[in-house]
């Protein structure tokens, strides 16, 4: 009987019930809409970084991330690579030298990381061959040519098939420079990447630097993130000494910690929301409250007793948040797979974009567990906005309430 009497009362007042019912859909829509839209940015973020800087893992010598010198090169490269093909889900692998090196030209100069590699390897780890904006890909035996970002092309106030300075330290620590000639120019979804990172060929970077062989890092693609910690700990117990495997997110602590933090987001996002909403249901709710009391008080006299009243209190304001939930939470479903399917394109702010590592089209995205919870704490959130105006219901006297005008 309560439930009936509860429901009958929520359309007692319709327009008033349906400000609510539509404040909750609004609030749990717009609420869903912005954590999958961060939730799409960050995962735009890491399949970025994954295809086009880090991969899914690297191996280096153990000292070489630290200190950064260029004597650090992988020992038993040739087991490691040997290891790396073997073992199942990884698709591709690219051996590399990296050098901090100068690029200068005749106007500018500017610090880089050299990167020696080899041009169908790199292709296929990080799709390098098909960013290249102006000219041509690395050929496998080209000589003198260089891979260059659009950025750093415009920093250094080059044209494609301009001649470049490179100044860096060989194997014996001594100062070695060569001429390059810009072969192409490729782009990236990060700024940093444009400015900082250019491409050789690995032979040819080897004769220069002397270092016979020998790479300072293996980058290592899968076919899919979901396979990342069972084969990185599969490669870890194979991998002999004088090599250490990383896997993004220990290369990347940043990404890693928007990941962690994602869930802490969520619930701060929702309950901003949810505590606006609870203010208005609680004033919505005390405003029925006060207009019923002489119904109450006749209720109240007639033997419903405290706990009743207080019941039937709650199953109203529960039965419009319920209401809102039920239209808000499939339209913010909706609204999601929409946008995941179509993107949503930020090319006019991509300049912006590029320098935290973002693409130009964000595809939100969230996991069905989250709106069971959005739907979870916004009962939760009902049932607390419901316990004031229960509580100034039961300070009715009944016999005073029934002279209520």
């Amino acid at each position: 009987m309560l439930f009936v009497i509860a429901w009958r009362n929520i359309w007692r007042n319709k327009t008033r019930s349906a400000v609510i019912i539509v404040s909750v859909l609004l609030g749990l829509w717009a609420g869903i809409f912005i954590i999958a839209f961060f939730m799409g940015m960050t995962n735009e973020q890491i399949d970025t970084a994954i295809a086009q800087q880090f991969s899914h893992m690297q191996v280096h010598h153990p000292k070489f991330r630290e200190l950064d010198e260029a004597v650090y090169t992988i020992e038993n490269r040739e087991k490691v690579v040997e290891l790396v093909k073997k073992e199942p889900g990884i698709i591709a692998s690219s051996e590399r030298i990296v050098i901090t090196a100068m690029a200068a030209s005749a106007y500018s100069s500017s610090g880089i990381s050299l990167l020696g590699v080899d041009p169908e390897k790199e292709a296929a780890v990080t799709g390098l061959s098909g960013r290249i904006d102006q000219g041509k890909y690395l050929e496998e035996n080209g000589r003198n040519q260089l891979l260059i970002g659009k950025k750093l092309l415009e920093k250094l106030k080059l044209d494609s098939n301009s001649k470049v300075i490179l100044t860096f330290q060989d194997a014996s620590g001594e100062l070695t420079s060569a001429a390059f000639r810009i072969t192409g120019v490729f782009t990236a979804a990060s700024t940093f990447t444009e400015e900082n990172m250019v491409y050789i060929n690995r032979r040819e970077l080897d004769s220069l630097a002397g270092f016979r062989g020998g790479i300072h890092e293996l980058a290592i693609l899968l076919q899919s993130n979901d396979q990342l910690e069972n084969t990185a700990a599969a490669l870890r117990q194979k991998i002999p000494g004088g090599a250490r495997l990383e896997t993004w997110k220990q290369l990347s602590p940043d990404l890693r910690l928007m990941i962690d933090s994602f869930e802490q987001y969520m619930y701060i996002i929702i309950g901003i929301l949810l505590i606006a909403l609870a203010f208005g249901i609680v004033n919505t709710m005390l405003m029925s409250v006060l207009e019923r009391q002489k119904e109450l008080g006749v209720l109240m006299a007639v033997g419903l007793n405290k706990s009743k009243l207080f019941s039937m209190i709650l199953l109203e304001t529960i039965g419009i948040t319920f209401l809102g939930c039920l239209a808000g939470l499939p339209l913010a479903w909706l609204t999601v797979m929409i946008t995941n399917h179509t993107g949503i394109n930020l090319s006019q702010f991509s300049e912006g974009l590029a320098m935290y590592g973002f693409g130009n089209i964000i595809y939100p995205d969230l996991e069905s567990s989250y709106y069971w919870k959005v739907a979870g704490m916004s009962i939760s959130a009902a049932i607390l906005a419901a316990i004031y105006p229960a509580y100034k219901a039961l300070q009715l006297q009944p016999a005073v309430a029934i002279r209520k005008i």
